[in-house]
């Protein structure tokens, strides 16, 4: 068995294309970039809902799942990520590590916080600058809030 971590892509269960249902429409920019998005989703692979993974397809991003060890760090820089997502598991100083690496990246971090009833994220960095005390977001809401980070974003 090897050490090394491994990057598993998302599993694509429906090839039909998504369309992007009526609640939603209105909110979302009215182009996405052509080109797929990668978006790297750090934590423990259970971690993330099946409404983000839909939600991610929907804005046309291919994704991939990456266990919370400091070899990880590695991965994300090389990668070309627009954005990581951090499950509550990462460990403050590889999240740390994360955050200062992809400093003036491009990169945006949003760090899942659990609380009672569901879970809010919180930008940790947006387009590679510090965003430390901005406002959180509803899952709902970061659906959003990436199609606007995702059509500023440069093509890779």
């Amino acid at each position: 068995m090897s050490s090394v971590p491994q990057v598993s892509p998302g599993v694509d269960l429906d090839r039909r294309p998504v369309k992007a249902s009526t609640k939603y429409r209105r909110a979302l920019p009215a182009s996405l970039p052509v080109s797929k998005i990668r978006i790297l989703m750090v934590g423990q692979s259970t971690s993330w809902g099946a409404p983000l993974q839909s939600a991610l397809k929907e804005l046309g991003c291919e994704f991939s799942f990456a266990p919370s060890l400091p070899a990880t760090i590695k991965i994300a820089r090389s990668g070309s990520y627009a954005a990581l997502l951090l499950d509550s598991t990462v460990p403050v100083a590889i999240r740390k590590e994360l955050v200062s690496g992809l400093t003036g990246s491009g990169t945006s971090v949003f760090q899942l916080f659990p609380v009672e009833n569901g879970c809010w994220w919180l930008p940790v960095m947006r387009q590679g600058k510090d965003s430390f005390g901005s406002p959180g977001f509803r899952t709902k809401d970061l659906r959003v809030e990436l199609a606007r980070l995702l059509q500023d974003q440069p093509q890779i």
